[in-house]
């Protein structure tokens, strides 16, 4: 896990120069929590809080490729649920998590700030996410698709804020450590219902003058 913590920094870090107009650095704080066999449909069932850090590259008003680095904590109890099948197995788990994502957004209205004028846009996001989970469930690591949106908004030409909500398909039915019930013989990917969700605020901060931008103004 060191290693690919140092490798998606040295990503961040290593960015060619010229590229460093469309660039924006950020933070990402809010809740995570789990969909799969203990909580088949629940959202923002019992919720734990979740930090992270990004780095966006703006390709124009409307694209971003964007690349973050998430923690988090996921939970779930049978004994939280009326279901009486759920009761009698009485499965629990507990597991910390990490999760390196590759998303490209696309904004619905073009987004750009300057010392005229505000952007705000509502957005959609997918992409890629390799997730590393460690605890009292299965302690592995997932390939996932992460996909969802949120609405942004530039306070000032340098600095904008957000709110998102990314769900996140793994392809693995291990996470909470219960097999999915009736389909032990079944490999199929896409059976596999065990997701990660990230919901909450970012933001991102633009450190490199755009051509033409006044240096004077923020």
């Amino acid at each position: 896990m060191k290693t690919t913590i140092t490798a998606f920094l040295i990503i961040i870090f290593s960015v060619n120069v010229s590229a460093q107009e469309g660039i924006e650095f950020g933070g990402f704080t809010g809740t995570s929590y789990y969909l799969g066999d203990i909580n088949p449909s629940r959202h923002f069932y019992s919720v734990s809080p979740s930090l992270g850090a990004l780095i966006k590259y703006n390709l124009d008003n409307h694209y971003s490729v964007r690349t973050s680095i998430n923690f988090g904590r996921l939970y779930a109890s049978d004994r939280d649920f009326d279901n009486y099948f759920q009761q009698h197995r009485g499965a629990s788990f507990e597991s910390d998590f990490m999760d390196l994502t590759l998303l490209m957004e696309f904004n619905f209205l073009p987004f750009e700030t300057t010392i005229f004028k505000k952007g705000f846009s509502p957005f959609i996001a997918g992409g890629l996410s390799y997730i590393f989970i460690s605890g009292s469930g299965v302690s592995d690591s997932y390939l996932s698709i992460p996909f969802g949106g949120g609405l942004k908004y530039g306070i000032s030409k340098k600095v904008t804020i957000g709110a998102e909500w990314l769900l996140k398909k793994t392809f693995s039915d291990k996470i909470d450590g219960v097999i999915n019930f009736g389909q032990k013989n079944d490999p199929s990917l896409i059976h596999n219902n065990d997701w990660v969700s990230l919901a909450g605020f970012f933001i991102t901060i633009k450190p490199f003058e755009r051509k033409g931008d006044c240096p004077v103004y923020w």
